[in-house]
């Protein structure tokens, strides 16, 4: 039975009548408060190229958990609290979803095809869905076994060489990823292969900085000519396109033709060959980035945080020992730790989260773009605005982490040996933006810190003098922050290490 027409008719008027409200009230709504704007150019000259985040979490403590900046007219808001970051970007995802136009990366360079930068949309839905396929728990064994594989060698390559501890760590996660996306041995970081993806890897980061170009503020300076003064950016997007295109398809094109003559390991690359054999132009590019998108999007996060935990290792040799003993305790002398140990090693667990806090990778959020207009706490929110979350703010904010500066493992352990809050939600991405790849890199990061606590000592590097060089805590200010340069001493743990070490690397099977 049909519903009664004056019913129908009173739930259309009250319908129009709130959405008349709400817009009513959202065209009445003034945007968030933010620092002082010149004419035209408003914030344009106020926020830094580096360090962005510092100055961030400056402004937040003058005008609160969201601001707004305008530069050339475009509005930018920024996010400094778990709320505003929770309501707009998880449960309102869905009108947060969207990547602003930067030109110069995006368009003239090309990295809005790659899911990280790509418009939210079918394609963008395609990529993630390909590669959460690519990582559900079917395939978890095997990438398990490759993770624990390349910790072995490199806990070979530490014993040998500390001093190059850091090319060891890129190496690592080169071999996991290109193993697993290529079926491609990577033996050294000099493989041409991760040369390209870690160039690719540097530009990212140097181009996707809000206001670092000119050119994504005034997009039609892209059709200049260009030997007009201010043009070099240009240039820089011809490089950078180029070895963008190198990346994408030489790696792809050494599967292909491994594929073809029966040669091929396997791998994600080779899975999409085999089951597509006559793609498109389009959909064999839209294979090919998602592909990279692994290396691009969590290599360089990942080598962050393991530089991180080393570094803080030989800050604080008193949370080293709590973290051995407690792997000495649940793994015992015998073996390198496995996965199935983690769930037994609460204070590792706590490490790694002070590791993800303490200096995050990612200080601000890659930028999202609001699809339409929206209200939060009175404030309007303009469709096409960039909004960053300010991950830095709330990471060091104190009263969710008491003494932020310093690292206390011990912030989330309470009585019953749970967790919380957990810094990993805000390393990721946020929403319908959270990296694909996150159980990857989280699980590579373990099994690392993992084996190498349970066989090597970390500890500050000793000077001519005998006394310990006090390398201080320096990061980079890019869209992924690293540490910088510093000096430690790595050696094994006992004799017993060493045998166990040796005799891991022996027994791995190079060919999974």
């Amino acid at each position: 039975m049909s519903l009664p027409w004056a019913y129908c008719t009173a739930v259309c008027i009250l319908i129009c009548a709130a959405g008349y409200t709400f817009a009513k009230q959202r065209a009445k709504a003034p945007l968030p408060p933010g620092p002082a704007r010149l004419p035209i150019l408003g914030n344009a000259l106020n926020v830094p190229f580096e360090f962005q985040w510092l100055k961030f979490t400056e402004w937040a403590g003058i005008y609160g958990e969201i601001f707004s900046l305008s530069v050339l007219g475009h509005s930018i808001l920024v996010l400094n609290s778990v709320n505003a970051i929770e309501e707009l970007f998880e449960k309102r995802s869905a009108l947060y979803a969207d990547r602003p136009h930067i030109p110069l990366a995006g368009e003239m360079v090309g990295f809005s095809s790659i899911p990280v930068l790509e418009r939210y949309g079918r394609r963008h839905r395609e990529g993630r869905k390909l590669i959460l396929n690519s990582l559900d728990h079917h395939n978890q064994t095997d990438i398990h076994r490759i993770q624990r594989n390349k910790a072995a060698l490199m806990l070979s390559k530490l014993v040998s060489n500390p001093k190059d501890r850091r090319s060891h760590s890129r190496w690592f996660i080169a071999a996991v990823v290109f193993q697993l996306t290529h079926g491609q041995q990577i033996e050294h970081v000099d493989h041409i292969f991760v040369k390209l993806a870690e160039r690719f890897n540097k530009d990212f980061s140097h181009m996707v900085r809000p206001g670092r170009f000119l050119v994504d503020n005034i997009p039609i300076l892209q059709y200049l000519p260009s030997w007009l003064p201010g043009m070099g950016f240009k240039s820089l997007a011809k490089e950078c396109r180029e070895q963008f295109l190198r990346l994408c398809n030489e790696p792809y094109a050494y599967v292909k033709d491994q594929v073809a003559n029966g040669t091929a390991l396997p791998s994600l690359a080779a899975r999409l060959i085999e089951e597509n054999t006559n793609p498109t132009p389009e959909e064999e590019w839209f294979y090919k980035t998602t592909v990279m998108q692994f290396y691009a999007a969590g290599a360089d996060t990942t080598v962050s945080s393991i530089e991180s935990f080393v570094l803080i290792m030989s800050l604080y040799p008193e949370i080293q020992q709590k973290a051995q003993a407690e792997l000495d305790c649940v793994v015992g002398p015998g073996r390198l730790p496995d996965f199935s140990d983690g769930a037994y090693l609460p204070y590792l667990d706590a490490v790694l989260k002070e590791v993800y806090r303490w200096n995050p990778v990612l200080p601000i959020s890659v930028p999202h773009r609001v699809m339409q207009d929206d209200v939060y706490n009175g404030f309007h929110i303009p469709i096409g605005a960039t909004v960053i979350a300010n991950s830095w703010a709330v990471l060091h904010d104190p009263l969710l982490y008491p003494d932020p500066f310093q690292v206390i493992p011990e912030r989330y352990l309470n009585q019953e040996g749970g967790l919380n809050p957990d810094p990993q939600k805000f390393a990721f991405g946020y929403g319908r933006r959270v990296c694909p790849g996150r159980v990857l890199a989280e699980d590579s990061i373990f099994i690392f810190v993992a084996c190498v606590l349970a066989t090597l000592d970390i500890s500050k590097a000793v000077g001519p003098d005998g006394l310990p060089i006090e390398s201080g805590v320096q990061y980079t200010g890019g869209t992924v922050s690293h540490p910088g340069p510093f000096q430690c001493t790595i050696k094994p743990r006992s004799a017993e290490s060493v045998c166990l070490i040796q005799s891991a690397a022996m027994h791995v099977d190079y060919m999974n």
